[in-house]
């Protein structure tokens, strides 16, 4: 399954200081086969459960549900989240 930034539709969480990437189509990942690649790519993983995983990149807490959703945290700038975002991909292929 290839994933890209441009499959998602980024925006502010209403609901704390986070930025969110909502997949345009509903990924299902594998979520035991992703926590292994971004272990493999050296990314600290705070929990990982069959629908979410918690970790840090880039200095910044994420998590990612097994949807493909994202979110950001402690950060509502567009940029920044779309780095970490991108480079959370990168380290998932």
């Amino acid at each position: 399954m290839k994933i890209e930034l441009d499959s998602f539709v980024g925006k502010p969480c209403n609901s704390r200081t986070a930025y969110e990437f909502i997949p345009k189509n509903d990924y299902k990942l594998n979520m035991d086969k992703v926590a292994q690649k971004l272990k493999e790519n050296e990314v600290f993983i705070e929990l990982d459960s069959p629908y979410l995983i918690m970790l840090k990149i880039l200095g910044k807490n994420v998590s990612l549900f097994k949807s493909g959703k994202i979110i950001v945290k402690e950060t509502k700038e567009k940029e920044k989240a779309r780095e970490i975002a991108f480079k959370l991909i990168e380290k998932m292929k």
